[in-house]
């Protein structure tokens, strides 16, 4: 009887761990891409503003308008950086996870080769000792 690959158990685990990372990767992504998104809205927004002041208080509501424009755009700025950096994290977790993954996978196939060249060897060992004992009682 052939054992079994060894190692089945981890492959099985870093394989859930890369479908994690992948997971994450993805929602990183979807993230920074709805940040970005959100940023082109907000500029878009800003730029179109085109409100005159036709007296003090209009001037000052489009002055703090633009000013708290001007911080959400900051912000919106500090999380897409925030973003980007997550998702190259994830991007670099999936990676070493995947080559982790990689490796197991072809510790797993050359087990399964090795498994299928014993299995041949064994059965060319049978059919020689049949064809031996075959030739031994042609010349009875």
């Amino acid at each position: 009887m052939t054992r079994g690959f060894s190692l089945a158990g981890l492959l099985r685990v870093r394989s859930i761990q890369e479908r994690a990372a992948a997971q994450r990767l993805s929602r990183a992504a979807i993230e920074a891409d709805q940040t970005a998104s959100r940023e082109r809205q907000m500029r878009a927004a800003l730029a179109t503003t085109g409100a005159e002041a036709t007296d003090v208080r209009t001037l000052a509501a489009l002055a703090a308008a633009r000013v708290a424009g001007r911080s959400l755009l900051a912000d919106l700025d500090a999380l897409s950086e925030l973003q980007q950096t997550a998702l190259r994290e994830a991007r670099e977790g999936h990676e070493a996870a995947r080559r982790e993954v990689r490796g197991l996978e072809r510790l797993a196939e050359a087990h399964a080769s090795q498994v299928r060249a014993t299995g041949q060897k064994a059965e060319q060992s049978e059919l020689d000792e049949i064809a031996a004992r075959t030739r031994a009682e042609d010349r009875r």
